[in-house]
Parts: C-alpha cells; structure tokens; sequence
C-alpha cells in the first residue's frame, strides 16, 4: 500500500496573489529602494550646501520618487510581464518529492531541496527557491482545514 501524503487541488491565481507573492518575494530589494529613497531626503535636507537650493529640492524630490514610486512601479512592471503565463486556471500537486504546478501553457515542479525558505500571507504560501525563485501556491480556495494541512505539510518539507 502506498502511503504517500499527496494534496492535490485546482486554483486560478488572481493578479492580487500574484502583487502580494511578487511583493514578499522583492521586499528586501523594495525596502533598500526606500532606504536609498530616505537617505536622498536626509542628504538634500541636512548635508547639501545652503545656496544650492535647486540641489536641494531636486535630492529630496528624487528621495520621494525613490520612496514612493519607484516600488510600486517595479512590482507593476513584474506582476505585468508574469501574469500572462502565471495567472490561469492551475493544477496543483504537492507531495513528498515537491510542488507541481501545471496550467494550459507551462508545467513547473519544484523539488523540495531546492525550497530554502517559505513566506506565508493570507491565502497564499510562497516557497523561495534562492534569491532568484519563488512559487506561490494559493490556498484561499481550499476549506480551511485542508488549507492548514497543506500548509503544514509544505512547512514540514522546507529545509530550516
């Protein structure tokens, strides 16, 4: 007898999960943005000479666009060019050896030696593979018992 744990389930990743996975995925390169962002402000208020006024204003603009826009502009730039191919009905599989995803266009697998960390948000699990790779596995439609199992089971499998 097989005793294998396999969940397997159908979703349809809305572009909100995708901005929320893209999100948790980029947030330490968000937040050094807005770092970046702050210390022009700080420069352009405290450090710029005062008869240069013009550099001032500018640093300290550029500090809000740094803060403010360009963060959102990266993730709606991202989530753009994935949710083509990444926001479509999707099947997936999740068992000992890892996490399947298939929709009409790719099939994607993950093995769980490649997971080193995994995020946890409302509805959503994102296994990173490195710092290059993430795979968001929506559990909002699940009934939340299997949902907790799910998550629970993909816990057990990511590497410390």
């Amino acid at each position: 007898m097989d005793t294998e744990t396999v969940f397997s389930f159908s979703a349809h990743p809305t572009r909100q999960q995708l901005v929320v996975s893209i999100r948790w995925f980029l947030r330490g390169q968000l937040r050094l943005l807005r770092l970046g962002g702050a210390v022009l402000i700080v420069f352009g208020l405290v450090f710029s000479l005062d008869d240069e006024l013009l550099l001032r204003i500018f640093t300290v603009l550029f500090g809000l666009v740094c803060i403010l826009l360009v963060p959102e502009i990266t993730v709606r730039v991202v989530v753009a060019r994935i949710q083509g191919m990444l926001s479509r009905p999707t099947e997936y599989r999740i068992d000992d050896q890892g996490v399947r995803m298939t929709n009409d266009l790719t099939e994607f697998f993950v093995r769980w030696i490649a997971v080193d960390r995994l995020d946890e948000a409302p509805g959503l699990l994102i296994a990173r593979t490195g710092q290059s790779g993430f795979s968001a596995i929506p559990t909002g439609g699940l009934p939340p018992e299997t949902a907790s199992e799910v998550t629970g089971y993909v816990r057990a499998h990511v590497r410390s």
